[in-house]
């Protein structure tokens, strides 16, 4: 590796456009959310503001080079705020509970992908492995967050029950439905909490309660939620007491709740098997090359060795499809 780094000819090349990533990592890191930024960051979502306007407005007394990277921001957003992968990023970087902005989960993507393709190609001495690692690392940050958004909503549907159990109680003592989120919203645990002092925002920005509990409700992609709602449109259309409502609903999303558990205790031999499957050729890859480099050799560093290790990459990946299909238990 040492002398791939530094007597090839791509080698100091490599390394610098590696150097050049990093430090341009650390810039916009540091530099990217100016002052201003966070408010902004909030009130997009009750309404999103003029990129031009909202640049001028809050970086012409800023120093000078964040004025460009903020007009960086705003151009690619207006290219590409109305596309469908776009907006699946927003929703998904709202559905994780983040507080970046799609342009620069994009643009951090971007920038790690081109590290971690220098890093291969330095690392094992190949350009081909690592334009190869380009794409697989740029797919690591969606996955990343996608773990975070499914993890951040197991959180709030096993908070839900309790939610719907606290709203009923303060619905039988007196309290309005909006006091009754407030006291959620003061008293609940994130990401509960978070999502209800949202909906409240929303409606003190003159959204109807019930536009915004459908906006949570998209957001969040919650089937228990959902359920939720419609039992609480279908109440205000035929009348009834709500807290009892709340309170038969909560029993019902509870009882979900638990044959979701039972289900996942029964799948719980095939997940593992699962999980021991995939990650068995790497952890015997890395096994192999630091017990014997030289066996290893052939693999790393011909033409014929990136030909299966991508062939490797794609088998694996379709093999681990089938297997989060057989599984996965949807009821």
């Amino acid at each position: 590796m040492r002398s791939a780094l530094f007597e090839s000819s791509w080698g100091p090349i490599a390394l610098g456009v590696g150097v050049g990533c990093i430090m341009l990592v650390a810039a916009l890191v540091a530099l990217a959310r100016p002052r201003g930024a966070w408010l902004r960051s909030r009130l997009d979502p009750y309404g999103r503001l003029d990129s031009a306007g909202a640049a001028a407005a809050v970086l012409d007394t800023g120093p000078g080079w964040r004025p460009q990277a903020e007009r960086l921001y705003g151009a690619t957003e207006r290219r590409l705020e109305e596309t469908r992968t776009w907006i699946a990023t927003m929703r998904l970087l709202e559905r994780a509970g983040s507080q970046l902005r799609p342009v620069e989960f994009l643009y951090r993507s971007v920038l790690l992908a081109l590290g971690g393709g220098v890093l291969v190609a330095v690392v094992f001495g190949s350009i081909g492995l690592g334009i190869v690692a380009v794409p697989v690392t740029l797919v690591l940050p969606w996955v990343w967050m996608k773990r975070k958004a499914r993890l951040r909503l197991r959180a709030f549907e096993e908070q839900l029950a309790d939610v719907l159990l606290a709203i009923s109680s303060s619905l039988k003592v007196g309290l309005s439905f909006t006091h009754s989120v407030a006291a959620i919203v003061d008293d609940g645990r994130a990401p509960a909490s978070e999502e209800f002092e949202r909906v409240l925002n929303e409606t003190e920005l003159g959204r109807s309660m019930e536009e915004a509990l459908g906006a949570m409700s998209d957001r969040i992609e919650s089937e228990d939620l959902r359920f939720v709602l419609m039992s609480v449109i279908v109440q205000r259309e035929v009348g009834g007491s709500l807290a009892d409502l709340f309170h038969t609903v909560s029993e019902t999303v509870r009882e979900r709740q638990n044959f979701r558990r039972r289900v996942r205790a029964l799948t719980a031999m095939g997940r593992i098997s699962a999980y021991i499957l995939v990650a068995l050729p790497f952890a015997i890859a890395i096994a192999v090359t630091l017990l014997s480099p030289g066996y290893m050799h052939p693999l790393f560093h011909t033409n014929a060795g990136h030909v299966l290790i991508v062939l490797m990459l794609v088998m694996t990946a379709i093999g681990a499809m089938f297997l989060k299909k057989i599984v996965s238990i949807k009821g």
